[in-house]
């Protein structure tokens, strides 16, 4: 540890420098990020999802987990923007539309648009739906888009599933009413066929015909209601307007708001980089030290015990040579005379 330490009290203006620069960039960085970034947010109130609706459970599938409105809806918005096709719709009706549409392979801006949406439910039937841009307009923007896409994209899967529904109830109501007509021809046949009293035999045989052909009535229209309220339902639901409801509109914001913790973020990777850089030279500057050592290393002889001498090489007029010329002299001295021996 003293080495590493004596290499940073030896090199602290380098260090200084260093972490100057880093922690300065990512400073300026940050409140950059924090000075440019503009949120918008609106604010949804959905209505009462049917007890009855749940989640599997993945860890106990026999057990439904029960969802709030809030919930399933905020997980629908957030697996819609995980899709390209509803992330293209929504571009398209803001200002970034043609940006988007020149590029060729655009997954790459579309998943960095992805990222800067955030949606999360406040409570029960509360959900908020924000888009952090460097343009107020923009945010605003992308949040009126991405609802009114998801409007559009729910509507028209109500109304695929009310078609789906109204289709097989149509397959069941040609069915029941070729059974009603069938009824019917029976009853007329029969009544051609007998005239005049009817005995116990023949009472019973119409009346078995008519309870056909009454079930078969009673069948056609039960069919005729469930169509009717199968493509009545939406529509009611999409009127009244209680099943998606924006509280709170976006706006778009006059002061900055929304890029705290991305600056927070950019700041701390600096501090954390210029901190890392640090040690690396540290560590660096030691290793050097110890392979290139200098006359001042020998110091760390001192408790050793006398294991060589190594004689000192004047030059005439008295001046001195280092460490590494006094020992090329004495290996190249060949025993000369003038060369005198010192204990070291």
């Amino acid at each position: 540890m003293r080495p590493y330490l004596a290499t940073a009290r030896r090199y602290w203006w380098v260090l200084v420098m260093v972490l100057a620069i880093i922690w300065g960039a990512g400073l300026v960085a940050g409140y950059v990020e924090y000075a440019s970034t503009y949120s918008s947010e609106a604010t949804v109130w959905v209505h009462r999802a049917p007890q009855d609706l749940g989640a599997a459970n993945p860890d106990e599938p026999n057990l439904p987990l029960l969802q709030t409105s809030a919930s399933q809806q905020a997980d629908l918005l957030n697996q819609l923007l995980q899709t390209k096709s509803f992330l293209r719709d929504v571009v398209r009706k803001t200002a970034l539309g043609p940006s988007i549409e020149a590029q060729t392979d655009d997954g790459a801006a579309l998943d960095a648009i992805a990222k800067h949406f955030k949606v999360q439910a406040l409570g029960t039937n509360l959900i908020s739906v924000s888009y952090a841009a460097h343009d107020p307009r923009t945010a605003r923007d992308m949040v009126v888009a991405a609802l009114a896409v998801r409007g559009e994209r729910v509507a028209a899967a109500g109304t695929a599933a009310t078609t789906a529904v109204s289709t097989l109830y149509q397959k069941e109501l040609d069915l029941a009413e070729g059974k009603a007509v069938a009824a019917q021809q029976a009853i007329d046949e029969f009544n051609a066929s007998h005239s005049g009293d009817l005995s116990s035999t023949d009472q019973e045989e119409w009346a078995r015909l008519r309870l056909t052909l009454d079930l078969a009535n009673v069948r056609v229209m039960d069919l005729r209601n469930r169509i009717d309220q199968a493509a009545l339902a939406p529509a009611i639901l999409d009127m009244s307007g209680l099943e998606f409801q924006v509280v709170d509109e976006p706006r778009e914001e006059g002061a900055p708001h929304g890029g705290t913790r991305p600056a927070l973020t950019l700041a701390g990777v600096a501090f954390i980089a210029g901190l890392a850089l640090a040690a690396l030279l540290v560590a660096i500057g030691t290793v050097l030290v110890d392979h290139v050592a200098g006359p001042a290393d020998l110091v760390r002889l001192g408790p050793a015990r006398l294991f060589a001498t190594v004689p000192r090489v004047g030059r005439a007029g008295g001046t001195s040579r280092d460490l590494r010329a006094m020992l090329a002299a004495v290996a190249f001295a060949d025993g000369r005379p003038d060369a005198e021996a010192t204990k070291t």
